[in-house]
């Protein structure tokens, strides 16, 4: 009789023992990010790409050029969605409400997740605890445009000019590197300009090519409609030497100003987070879209290197900046008037 009740518990303490971890497996399952990261990508399910600048912007088109280049890729579908606005803090910020889950993916330039935590004292995110690194995709010189309705045909002649007449002369700004080149220049040039912000980079150029404005900094792919116009003018690249596809442009070191030099570089985040298998499987499909002609030929159009860092040194690289551009506001005693 013992035996027999020793039997009964020993079955019962088996029976009780696995629903106890099937209810665990279900608890996990329903767990964030739990279901996304089995099997990941799920093919129901739709990524989007968030843009915290507007359309027509360098990062929006990035996104497009990725969006368009996922069917080859794999069978998940894309979407872009842009919030611009105050430095792309809306954007990020609303990009931070979505699921960690893998299907939400957030399209940088350097000036949202370096040059913002530098300059800007109650940023409400941080790029390094917030934001997990996914993949990067590419890096450009700024140039210096002048608009047509000025006379200025170099960056020298613009500094004189201003130099002559402090404050007559306008530099736009759309984010926070544009911002940094604005007030870097009048610290190097020692010449005294007044920013004026806008809400995109497109409403910036808009300015200055009508005259609203007379200079902005931007990379290459954020002012090639406006060239092609003929009412923007490209005068001084950011680049320690010339670009190989802008070979009759100077750099600052040859207008003499050669610790005026700075390199916009782009990439993509998740939020922090995410399941390791949603991760990694964002990044493998993110990595296999850079390489399509979809990506690279607008790469190439705007005159942007390729890039494809580790996460370890793309979260390096975003840490790295960060500490640079605080010294290089320190050492220049760099002012913001926004």
């Amino acid at each position: 009789m013992a035996q027999a009740n020793d039997a009964c518990v020993s079955i019962l303490r088996s029976r009780a023992l696995q629903a106890f971890a099937g209810l665990a497996m279900a608890m996990a399952a329903l767990a964030p990010g739990a279901a996304s990261a089995q099997g990941y990508p799920d093919t129901s399910r739709i990524l989007k790409f968030s843009v915290p600048s507007g359309a027509g912007s360098t990062v929006d088109l990035l996104a497009r050029a990725f969006e368009r280049a996922l069917p080859a890729v794999t069978n998940i579908k894309a979407i872009v969605e842009n919030k611009p606005g105050a430095d792309a803090v809306i954007g990020v910020q609303a990009f931070l409400q979505t699921p960690a889950d893998g299907y939400n993916a957030l399209f940088v330039s350097s000036s949202f997740v370096a040059v913002s935590p530098a300059i800007l004292p109650n940023l409400p995110y941080d790029p390094l605890t917030d934001l997990q690194p996914i993949a990067s995709i590419s890096r450009a010189g700024l140039v210096m445009n002048l608009g047509t309705s000025t006379t200025f045909r170099t960056m020298r002649e613009f500094v004189a000019a201003a130099k002559a007449q402090p404050g007559k002369y306008t530099c736009a700004t759309a984010s926070t590197t544009q911002t940094l080149a604005c007030e870097f220049l009048q610290a190097s040039a020692g010449v005294k300009l007044l920013v004026v912000p806008y809400r995109t980079t497109a409403a910036a150029m808009l300015a200055v090519s009508t005259g609203e404005a007379d200079s902005i900094f931007v990379d290459p792919g954020s002012a090639m409609a406006q060239w092609s116009s003929g009412r923007v003018r490209g005068v001084v690249s950011t680049t320690p030497e010339r670009q190989a596809a802008l070979p009759d442009m100077p750099t600052t070191k040859e207008e003499g100003y050669p610790d005026f030099q700075m390199i916009a570089w782009f990439a993509i985040f998740a939020k922090a987070g995410t399941p390791p298998e949603a991760a990694a499987g964002l990044r493998e499909i993110m990595r296999k879209a850079a390489q399509r002609p979809e990506v690279q030929s607008v790469l190439k159009t705007f005159v942007h290197e390729p890039t494809d860092l580790s996460v370890a040194d793309l979260a390096k690289l975003n840490r790295d900046e960060i500490a640079a551009l605080k010294k290089l506001i320190k050492d220049n005693n760099i002012t913001f008037s926004r």
